[in-house]
């Protein structure tokens, strides 16, 4: 936002994190300690597949897979550490890297069931069915051998013993649209917060209408309620879908980054409907909406979106829009910024992570970008932008070592070594992934924190906090991160909230679940994983039932309480009406 508002948004935040039971104390930002340097690994990291679509993805008007290339991330096998699965296009069958937990990954895919060759497009992960396990979906025209038709996406089903049974058809998903093949994009998240993932499909060609909302049974199926639901948008040419919460009303809006000016912004209307309200909210102005990210960039405690787009150097009469960096204004109104905050110009761009990568507590966007066909995109370097805190960026990719100037598509953030910092995996077309590991120095002024929701124990939410907000409070600053299982581009990063926190030794932990309920910590120690499990908060008295003694115990105690007290639901400081709202909502 502008520097005429910083103070006023300073002190809503500070307003807000208050309320939420988290103290703030407005103090100017310490000079920044040091800046990150990255290592190009993927070679000894033993990721090594190359990306190889189709050609039938790549003739005629069918340009699918030259827009193609990317993966997502997941702890498949549930020891601790981040797995990888690669979208490999058809030639050669897809990859899946299991992570050894030293540094390198063993590919996988054979033993547990992946290794197709397929004409596939995007996958991501999310454990549909609530068994603990993570599950993949993937966007396919079938078997290499045939021409892309439609009704050949795959879900992986994941069984808990290193394989995976592919159920599409039986779950009913199988089919996105209706005509070509298509769906570039995909997104899990909870619309209805009835506890399990519901799956959102983008689709790029308009004649294949495959832009399409999926609502999980509960029973392993879905089905497509995409006109009840409201998601009118003749035209769309879908990319990248997201759902976040955008208002802080606990239900998730559908954001859709999609090309020729056709990106939108779906309300969610709270009772299994959407409304699209794009242009009063003031977002989908960017020309070439391809990928997309969300994060609280300037610290207020609300989600800003950040759209790529294309920007031409070389044609000034009809530059496109650049990347647009949505500011949150509050109530589903936003002020387009890009220009402003410096993070505009990012040629031909397509995945873009937010993730704070010097941890100093402020989240900063890296960006890649390029276009074959095109001589100006295709050296163009990825952009790192680093957060100056004052709603303002600086590129820095040459001077941190994250220098990649081949034509791109996917990437993502995530932990790989679990050593604490975020690295970078980038996925390039018809070439080989690049693994940049992140080399922050762990120090006094670079220490951070990374939080796990365990969901296991709830019905009420969805599996891995999907929904759910975390906030830390430093001292100094409150941080917000959002859960999500959302696309950057053809990508998905890991689905943790990783927090840098400067210098802070401890930090008070709040989560907001997608039920309503909270949960409050205090004084957490730093550089380390936290695990935050959600249970059913309603059942105060752990019998199983929420009923009339779970009705009792919060009635005898009544009035203000510490919020890390169990029987404050929502853990605002008090017992009070609102927690007997939440009991009610449970009862059962």
């Amino acid at each position: 936002m502008r520097a005429s508002v910083v103070l006023a948004e300073s002190l809503r935040a500070a307003s807000l994190a208050t309320a939420a039971g988290l103290v703030v104390v407005a103090i100017a930002a310490p000079a920044r300690a040091q800046v990150t340097t990255f290592t190009e690994v993927a070679g000894i990291s033993g990721i090594n597949v190359a990306h190889a679509p189709a050609a039938l993805l790549e003739g005629g008007a069918n340009i699918l897979g030259q827009m193609s290339a990317g993966g997502t991330i997941g702890d498949f096998d549930n020891d601790g550490d981040q797995d990888v699965f690669i979208v490999v296009g058809g030639k050669n069958p897809d990859a899946l890297y299991i992570n050894q937990g030293n540094g390198t990954f063993v590919n996988r895919a054979l033993e547990w069931g992946v290794s197709v060759k397929h004409m596939g497009l995007c996958a991501v992960a999310g454990d549909y069915d609530g068994d603990g396990w993570l599950d993949l979906f993937v966007t396919s025209g079938g078997l290499l051998g045939g021409a892309p038709v439609a009704g050949k996406n795959r879900l992986y089903r994941n069984t808990g013993a290193n394989s995976f049974e592919e159920v599409a058809a039986t779950a009913g998903v199988q089919y996105a649209s209706t005509g070509a093949f298509d769906g570039t994009g995909a997104a899990w998240g909870d619309y209805d917060l009835d506890g399990d993932l519901d799956l959102f499909v983008a689709g790029w060609l308009p004649a294949a209408a495959c832009n399409r909302l999926f609502r999980n049974e509960g029973n392993g199926t879905f089905t497509n309620v995409t006109t009840a639901a409201g998601i009118v948008a003749p035209g769309m040419r879908g990319f990248s879908p997201r759902f976040v919460d955008m208002d802080g009303d606990r239900w998730p809006e559908l954001l859709v980054a999609a090309d020729f000016g056709t990106s939108r912004y779906f309300r969610n209307n709270r009772d299994g409907t959407f409304t699209d309200i794009t242009a009063a909210s003031g977002t989908g102005v960017d020309d070439n909406g391809m990928g997309q990210t969300v994060g609280d960039f300037d610290n207020d405690g609300d989600i800003d979106w950040y759209v790529t787009s294309i920007y031409s150097v070389s044609n000034p009469e009809s530059p496109g829009t650049g990347n647009m960096l949505y500011w949150n204004g509050g109530g589903h109104t936003f002020v387009e910024g890009s220009i402003a905050a410096g993070v505009n110009q990012g040629g031909w761009g397509w995945g873009t992570d937010a993730v704070d990568i010097d941890h100093d507590g402020w989240l900063d966007i890296v960006a890649t970008n390029g276009w074959q066909p095109w001589p100006e995109f295709q050296n163009d370097p990825t952009r790192v932008w680093l957060n100056a805190r004052d709603s303002t960026f600086i590129e820095i990719a040459s001077s941190c070592g994250l220098v990649e100037t081949a034509v791109d598509r996917g990437l993502l953030s995530f932990d790989y070594d679990n050593d604490g910092d975020r690295d970078i995996l980038i996925f390039r077309y018809k070439d080989k992934p690049k693994l940049f590991r992140n080399d922050l120095v762990a120090g006094p002024a670079a220490k951070w924190l990374t939080i796990r929701l365990d969901t296991s124990g709830s019905s009420s939410n969805a599996p891995n906090g999907i929904g759910a907000v975390v906030r830390v409070s430093t001292g100094k600053h409150t941080l917000t991160r959002h859960i999500d299982a959302g696309m950057n581009y053809q990508s998905q990063s890991e689905m943790t909230a990783h927090f840098g926190v400067a210098g802070a030794e401890l930090v008070d932990v709040r989560v907001e679940w997608p039920d309503g309920t909270a949960t409050f910590l205090r004084d957490e120690a730093t550089d380390r994983f936290l695990t935050i499990a959600s249970g059913e908060r309603s059942d105060v008295d752990g019998d199983g039932l929420v009923g009339p003694r779970d009705l009792a115990v919060l009635l005898a105690a009544w009035g203000r309480i510490d919020p890390v007290d169990g029987r404050d639901l929502n853990a605002d400081g008090a017992v009070d009406a609102s927690d007997l709202t939440l009991l009610f909502a449970n009862w059962s």
